[in-house]
């Protein structure tokens, strides 16, 4: 997860997985853009609902991980 989120910051690596999402600089659609690739990445897949409650409540980098880990179980 980290390491995809830096991606995204281009490659700023040096943020604390419990740092807030969006002091990291990503809003809304940056989350959504990361869920998609992650999902991709691993093989998951989230049904809508899973996605649209992520978007609403992920606040850190472990809270993307947990919801990944979570639909990684379906």
């Amino acid at each position: 997860m980290h390491r995809f989120i830096s991606r995204l910051l281009e490659g700023q690596d040096d943020f604390d997985d419990n740092a807030s999402l969006a002091q990291l600089g990503l809003d809304k659609q940056d989350i959504e853009e990361l869920i998609f690739h992650l999902e991709d990445e691993l093989g998951l897949t989230a049904f809508t609902a899973e996605e649209d409650r992520m978007l609403k409540d992920a606040r850190t980098a472990n809270d993307l991980s947990r919801f990944l880990v979570e639909i990684g179980r379906h």
